[in-house]
């Protein structure tokens, strides 16, 4: 399988940041890399959020946020709960988690939150995502690097 990459400028300051006589170090950029399998395609939107499509339909989305702390395992689960879905299990990353869940529809989904450096990373697939590209998009959340720039 051929591999792609698409590297995507994202702001590494929280949103408003700056302001008069700020003595903050000037903004920095970073790039969310992502390995994308042939035949797969991602676009930026203006508010920083990639979208990954394959086949025409769009089956993740992935945004980086100027944030390092994590929900923890639970926390996430408790709210697939609440929202009437079931957690099917989670997979410990050495930086975040991936979370399979399932809704009230039977339609199962992937979820996933991790930390790079000062910044959080959050996936998840979209709801007309099928059940066999949902292992590429927890390998796309779990592979994804952000490099400084």
């Amino acid at each position: 399988m051929k591999w792609l990459s698409v590297v995507v400028l994202l702001a590494a300051c929280p949103d408003g940041a700056g302001g008069g006589g700020s003595t903050k170090p000037p903004q920095r950029h970073g790039g969310l890399k992502v390995p994308l399998p042939e035949g797969w395609k991602a676009s930026a939107s203006d508010d920083g959020v990639l979208h990954v499509k394959t086949e025409g339909r769009e089956v993740m989305t992935m945004e980086v946020r100027s944030d390092a702390s994590l929900p923890a395992t639970d926390t996430i689960e408790g709210a697939i709960a609440e929202g009437g879905g079931e957690s099917l299990g989670a997979l410990a990353l050495p930086d975040g988690v991936l979370l399979r869940f399932r809704v009230s529809t039977g339609a199962e989904g992937v979820l996933g939150v991790r930390r790079f450096s000062s910044h959080r990373l959050l996936c998840s697939s979209e709801p007309m995502t099928q059940q066999a590209e949902l292992k590429t998009v927890a390998r796309l959340c779990s592979e994804a690097e952000w490099a400084a720039q």
